[in-house]
């Protein structure tokens, strides 16, 4: 096939861009709701569902028989998915600065780095506290988080105990895997 052909053939397709992360696998047959099965190329462990964040995670904890290189290159995909828009522009605001309205003003919808940074805060609060990721969809529960933040709308337990788990495993793991990266001499002892 010729690459105009492929090309083309990929600009038909709708929905979101595919994960990088599916390079180091081996997809299945789609199963009629755009989801497809994944197979991990290096250790042959299989997911019915195939998540990019599960996979990511595969290949980052779990898979003792992938390429270093391979374990490399998907921190440094977590690692520049962690840059916030202010670290992209390389504009910071200063103390002094004038603030605007909209810091003062509860919009009536939240950007996508806020939408983040609370889950983020949600997925600390739910792990550190030992609390039961069923408390997420609790209506008192609800009722609170509607009450601080209004145009936030919490994920269920499922999305919040899954796809968000893998997520801040991602980033810690990554950042503890720089830290230790960055020391010599390091020995563990009984």
């Amino acid at each position: 096939m010729s690459d105009e052909v492929i090309e083309l053939e990929q600009k038909k397709k709708g929905g979101r861009p595919r994960a990088i992360i599916w390079n180091f696998f081996t997809e299945g047959p789609d199963q009629g709701d755009g989801h497809r099965s994944a197979t991990c190329s290096a250790c042959s462990t299989s997911w019915l569902r195939g998540k990019a964040s599960t996979l990511e995670r595969h290949i980052l904890i779990d898979c003792n028989k992938v390429n270093p290189e391979i374990k490399e290159a998907v921190r440094y995909i977590v690692e520049a998915r962690e840059k916030s828009p202010e670290n992209v522009t390389g504009k910071k605001r200063n103390s002094n600065e004038q603030k605007n309205l909209e810091d003062f003003f509860e919009t009536q919808s939240l950007s996508q780095e806020k939408k983040a940074n609370i889950e983020i805060s949600l997925i600390k609060l739910f792990v550190c506290c030992g609390l039961s990721w069923r408390l997420i969809e609790h209506p008192f529960f609800i009722d609170f988080v509607k009450q601080l933040r209004p145009s936030y709308d919490p994920p269920n337990r499922k999305t919040l105990s899954g796809s968000l788990l893998d997520d801040e495993i991602l980033r810690v793991n990554t950042k503890v895997y720089r830290l230790l990266e960055k020391e010599s001499n390091l020995t563990l002892g009984k």
